[in-house]
C-alpha cells in the first residue's frame, strides 16, 4: 500500500479536473457507434438491470468517459503511465454500476467486461479490464462523499467568481448539499479509530478549500441574494441513516492522489 503525496493546491485542481471531465463528458451528445454495442450488452448482462433503459445508458456514460479521458493517443490499458486517469475511471465506472444495477452487488469488473466484449473492434476503445476491479463498498462510499463534496464545492466557487450578475445563481442549494455531506463525513472522523485516516486528511483539506471560498464570498456578499454556509453552521443532524464505517483497506489513486491500490483486486 503505497499513499501518492501531493500538495493540497495540486489535489484540489485534479479532482476539480476529474469533475469537469465527468461532467462535460455525460453532457457530450456527440454520436459514437454505441447503440447496437450498447444494446449487445445489456442482453448479455440483463438479469443484473431492472430494464434495457438503464443498461443502455450505463454503457454510454461509461464510454463517454472513456473517450474523454482517453486523449492524445492515450491509452488506460497503461495504467502504469496514467495512474491518475485509471485511477478516476475505475471509481467512476464503480461508482456509476453499483448504483445502476439490481441490489448493488459487488461484480463491478464482471459487468465491465461485459462492455469491454462488445467493443473490442472499436478504434476508440481498447480493452482495459484488468485495470478495472471491485472497490470495498465502504471505501466507494467514503470516494462518494469526497465526489459529491467537491462536485458542490466547483459549483460554489464558479457562482461566486462569475463576473455577470445574471450568472450569480443561487448558493443555498449546493451550499446545503455541502452540509450534508459534510455532516455525514464529520461523523465518520469523529471516531477517534479514523480520524488520521487518509479520507479524513482529505476532509481537512477541503475544510480549508471551502474556508478560502467562503472569505471570497464574504467580500462579495453584497452581490448575493442568498447565503453561503459556513462548513462550522452546518445544522448538527443527529439522525444519520446511513453512517459509513470500515477501516480503510487500500489507498486507491482516486483524482489523481486521493488512493492507491496494490493488492486489493477483488475480481469476479
Amino acid at each position: 500500500m503505497i499513499i501518492v503525496l501531493c500538495s493540497k493546491s495540486r489535489y484540489k485542481s485534479y479532482i476539480e479536473n476529474y469533475i469537469n471531465k465527468a461532467n462535460n463528458a455525460q453532457q457530450n451528445d456527440e454520436s459514437m457507434q454505441s447503440p447496437i454495442n450498447c444494446d449487445g450488452f445489456y442482453y448479455t448482462m440483463q438479469s443484473y438491470f431492472d430494464n434495457k433503459q438503464i443498461a443502455v445508458s450505463v454503457c454510454k456514460e461509461i464510454l463517454k468517459l472513456y473517450k474523454s479521458l482517453n486523449t492524445n493517443n492515450k491509452k488506460l490499458t497503461k495504467c502504469n503511465e496514467y495512474k491518475k486517469d485509471c485511477g478516476f475511471f475505475n471509481y467512476w465506472v464503480n461508482l456509476r454500476i453499483s448504483k445502476s444495477i439490481i441490489n448493488g452487488s459487488q461484480c463491478v469488473n464482471y459487468i465491465y467486461n461485459g462492455i469491454d466484449s462488445q467493443f473490442m473492434q472499436s478504434n476508440f476503445f481498447y480493452s482495459n479490464s484488468d485495470n478495472i476491479y471491485d472497490i470495498d463498498k465502504n471505501e466507494l462510499d467514503k470516494m462518494n462523499i469526497l465526489y459529491r463534496l467537491y462536485e458542490n464545492y466547483s459549483e460554489l466557487k464558479t457562482i461566486i467568481n462569475a463576473t455577470r450578475q445574471q450568472d450569480k445563481r443561487s448558493l443555498l442549494p449546493f451550499s446545503t448539499e455541502c452540509c450534508t455531506d459534510y455532516i455525514q463525513a464529520k461523523y465518520i472522523c469523529n471516531d477517534d479509530d479514523n480520524n488520521e485516516s487518509t479520507f479524513c486528511q482529505k476532509l481537512k483539506s477541503f475544510e480549508s478549500e471551502y474556508e478560502k471560498l467562503y472569505q471570497e464570498f464574504d467580500r462579495k456578499r453584497s452581490e448575493f441574494s442568498d447565503n453561503l454556509i459556513k462548513l462550522s453552521e452546518c445544522p448538527n443532524n443527529k439522525i444519520i441513516t446511513t453512517a459509513v464505517t470500515g477501516t480503510v483497506v487500500g489507498l486507491i489513486p482516486l483524482f489523481g492522489v486521493l488512493y492507491k491500490v496494490s493488492n486489493l483486486n477483488n475480481k469476479q
